[in-house]
């Protein structure tokens, strides 16, 4: 699980915030995953001690889970994006990423798949694709 969660976050740094991309699935789950590791930690603080203070210390326990529900939430980002990086790439998508490596061969980039896997996958499209948004002309992409 924890290497799960660590290739969702390697894959959250790589995915490419761009309108190319903007119909996948990963265009809303990087933002709200990013936006959720900056402010959930700071709610479940203010979650606590809005609880504590209206609530006492009867319920404590109930406080404490509420506060780490809130806290771990963005785990389940990492956690999607992680068994999201490794999935073969479905066909249309398999189409482009190898129309956008050919084009990337052949302005000069040396761009290829890792020997051990079938097919592209999704962390696969996410490098060529910030390759691709860094080398190539608009209109190539």
């Amino acid at each position: 699980m924890w290497k799960t969660l660590k290739r969702g976050a390697e894959y959250l740094k790589l995915w490419p915030n761009h309108a190319v991309v903007g119909n996948l699935a990963e265009s809303k789950f990087v933002p709200a995953t990013k936006l959720g590791v900056k402010v959930l930690p700071i709610a479940a603080v203010l979650n606590f001690y809005v609880q504590f203070q209206y609530l006492g210390s009867e319920l404590l326990p109930q406080i404490l889970a509420t506060s780490l529900f809130i806290l771990v939430l963005p785990l389940q980002g990492y956690y999607w994006l992680g068994k999201r990086a490794y999935q073969i790439l479905p066909p249309a998508l398999n189409n482009w990423y190898f129309e956008l490596q050919n084009k990337l061969n052949a302005a000069g980039e040396d761009i290829r798949l890792p020997g051990h896997r079938k097919g592209p996958c999704y962390v696969d499209l996410a490098r060529v694709l910030r390759k691709a948004l860094a080398v190539l002309p608009p209109e190539e992409q």
